[in-house]
């Protein structure tokens, strides 16, 4: 396509000049086409707001923030928080239709922004930009029909970035598609080298959560090809991971300092909170796979609980591990304790006692009545009278050690009750 290409022509109703295009080998000219039948400048730009192409026709408008947008090859930092804040970019995550932006300054020209997606998938934005002069009567639909028909294009083009070859590489090598040996000859390391696998989660509400796990995807990758001994990272399954290898026998991988530097980055670049857990440090690279579901466990009960801690290792969450477990398997299978506790749960909606935390509070004490009254801020006296009445009522023998167990258990699985501590 030339740059004349569309220029002065009706294309008549219903359609669109680009609707059969296969490849796009200059999105100028793109862009040129566009801005001569909507009636006003557009900006064509990638998922993460970086400028691909933009409009040069002759007597068409132009304002500070497109030059700005076209000089850094980027929307200003600015107008994205501005869409932030707004509502804007959830918008364009949700919706297929052409969004108007109403801006807070009145010192630029009115804007719009057209999706542009691949399936259901978001790929890239179409702004167009009104000047003194209407726009096209109905732009909006030639918008979108530009939309659609750029779609291929750029998400061919984002599929070039986020299917990097070390993305492909580690999600053969941890489905079990690539012999240890040939995924050291590709990593350039021995296949004895140490290796641990981080699992990474980027807190966002879906669709959002896809956008900034691809982003997170190639912004950590290019992080990691400087920072460190040979690394990659990829999705897998849905997944972020990261592989970290440790060709030097004598190289110890601190996985707090790498941990803490990856949710730093990526929090930083992406603006929202993040998530990583690591596995063991395994010798030997067909150990990844036991290191990747170390990371997994230690990722769960990281996302257990919320406005907790960020990072973590599998190794000194263990016991939390174990325990977030148990819980789960309980919770799952409300049969096991239907009925140990619910009498005593019963009492106290009924009639306002607190004989369930007082249970809790006891066995967290290990049976010390000074230390479980302190929790409750109860006299000895009025716990050993509690733990008396809720042993009667809920038929418990609190001297078995394996009731005594079971019933903590039970008591986590539901969560702590009562003023603990």
């Amino acid at each position: 396509m030339s740059r004349g290409s569309g220029g002065g022509t009706d294309p008549g109703p219903g359609a669109c000049p680009l609707m059969d295009i296969d490849h796009v080998d200059d999105l100028f000219d793109v862009a040129d086409a566009v801005a001569r039948i909507v009636g006003g400048p557009v900006v064509i730009e990638d998922l993460d707001f970086r400028v691909l192409a933009y409009s040069t026709v002759a007597g068409q408008p132009n304002d500070e923030a497109r030059r700005s947008a076209i000089l850094h090859r980027r929307t200003p930092d600015r107008w994205l928080r501005w869409m932030e804040e707004s509502g804007v970019r959830a918008k364009l995550l949700s919706s297929e239709e052409i969004v108007q932006l109403e801006f807070p300054w009145a010192t630029f020209l009115p804007r719009y922004i057209q999706p542009i997606r691949a399936a259901d998938t978001l790929v890239g934005y179409l702004w167009v930009m009104q000047g003194d002069v209407d726009l096209a009567p109905d732009f909006a639909r030639l918008a979108k029909d530009f939309a659609s028909a750029l779609a291929p294009e750029l998400a061919r083009r984002s599929r070039a970035l986020t299917e990097n070859p070390g993305g492909q590489v580690l999600r053969q090598y941890l489905g079990g598609g690539l012999a240890p040996s040939r995924f050291a000859e590709i990593m350039g390391v021995a296949e004895d080298s140490a290796v641990a696998v981080v699992a990474i989660e980027v807190e966002a509400a879906t669709p959002e959560a896809v956008v900034l796990r691809s982003r997170a995807m190639r912004i950590l990758a290019m992080h990691m090809q400087v920072h460190g001994p040979p690394s990659l990272v990829g999705n897998v399954d849905q997944q972020l991971y990261l592989l970290q290898t440790m060709p030097n026998p004598g190289h110890v991988l601190d996985l707090d300092s790498l941990l803490r530097q990856v949710v730093a980055h990526l929090e930083r670049s992406l603006r929202t909170r993040v998530l990583a857990a690591a596995g063991g440090v395994h010798q030997g690279l067909d150990n990844a796979g036991a290191s990747r579901q170390e990371a997994d466990l230690a990722l769960m009960a990281l996302k257990s609980e919320p406005g907790g801690d960020t990072i973590g290792c599998f190794s000194a969450m263990r016991y939390r591990i174990v325990l977030h477990q148990l819980r789960a398997h309980l919770r799952a299978n409300p049969h096991l304790v239907r009925g140990v506790t619910d009498q005593l749960a019963d009492h106290d909606r009924r009639h306002g006692t607190e004989y369930v935390a007082t249970l809790d509070a006891y066995l967290r004490s290990f049976g010390d009545i000074r230390e479980a009254a302190a929790r409750l801020h109860i006299h000895p006296n009025s716990l050993r009278y509690r733990v008396r009445r809720l042993s009667e009522l809920g038929g418990l023998d609190l001297e078995d050690p394996e009731v005594r167990l079971v019933l903590q258990l039970i008591l986590l699985a539901e969560g702590s009750p009562g003023p603990i501590g």
